[in-house]
């Protein structure tokens, strides 16, 4: 959809006989007009999802679970070297 807000405003220009680049240029800037009016939907659920995967990275740490695993786990090391 947003490739035909681009492809058809640019093939309408050039069949009238606009300058290419003139016509590309116009044609990006009435497709990012339409994509922005019409599509809002699509790009609400897209920031969505990219908000809830980068708020999953940002989940802090227990800094006090990590410190206990890691004494617990020393001294099982420990344990495991005095029976051998």
């Amino acid at each position: 959809m947003r490739l035909a807000a681009f492809a058809i405003p640019l093939i309408i220009m050039l069949w009238l006989g606009m300058i290419p680049w003139l016509a590309a240029t116009l044609s990006a800037i009435i497709g990012l007009c339409v994509s922005y009016i019409f599509f809002s939907k699509t790009r609400n659920e897209l920031s969505a999802a990219l908000y809830e995967k980068r708020a999953a990275k940002n989940i802090p740490s227990d800094k006090d679970a990590e410190a206990e695993d890691a004494e617990v786990e020393a001294g099982l090391a420990e344990e495991s070297k005095g029976k051998a």
